[in-house]
């Protein structure tokens, strides 16, 4: 292909995933030091499930982004700052589930921040977030850390998802189903 095809193919590529192609995890200034603490950023997928009523011209778009430690040593933990934000397109009052799945070599999780709107559940190495207060055009994050056990070594890569729904009585097993979930670029355990 030309050039310009090229150019117009990505372009039309980009607009279609919503930009996600367009973001890059912040680069980390030179080689970094073992005990650094470098952070990542990248962009996680959504899921529609249960959206009665809306239609395809106006379907919602809720984004997440996660940024989190690049380094980490062997026993320490790893803290994820998730924001979730209401693109629009919803009509009412719209409810989301961020869902997280952390791999193996996880010794415990825990919410340490987030807003009294938002309910927080874990369970083994899982993660449900229920969030009540996303109207359009609104962003709220959470902040999670998961410590790591001992003898852990090499990538320590968990995968985290939203969904959505204009039902508050909604099924939240049902709904963390259908998460896609996306892996990150992961940490480095040294």
């Amino acid at each position: 292909m030309s050039h310009p095809v090229t150019r117009f193919t990505a372009a039309a590529l980009a607009a279609a995933l919503g930009g996600t192609l367009l973001q890059t995890p912040a680069a980390a200034a030179g080689p970094a030091a073992p005990s650094a603490s470098v952070t990542a950023v990248a962009p996680v997928l959504t899921a529609a499930a249960g959206t009665s009523g809306a239609s395809a011209a106006a379907k919602p778009r809720f984004t997440a982004s996660v940024r989190y430690d690049k380094y980490v040593r062997r026993g320490g933990y790893v803290t994820y700052r998730v924001k979730v934000t209401n693109k629009g397109g919803y009509r009412g009052q719209a409810y989301a589930l961020l869902g997280g799945s952390f791999p193996s070599g996880t010794r415990r999780i825990k919410v340490v921040a987030k807003p009294r709107s938002i309910s927080c559940k874990t369970r083994g190495r899982t993660l449900n977030c229920w969030i009540t207060s996303l109207d359009d055009g609104d962003t709220t994050s959470v902040t999670v850390r998961a410590w790591l056990r001992p003898a852990k070594r090499g990538r320590y890569v968990p995968k985290f998802g939203v969904a959505y729904t204009a039902d508050h009585d909604a099924d939240r097993n049902r709904l963390f189903r259908a998460i896609r979930f996306k892996k990150l670029t992961g940490t480095r355990i040294l």
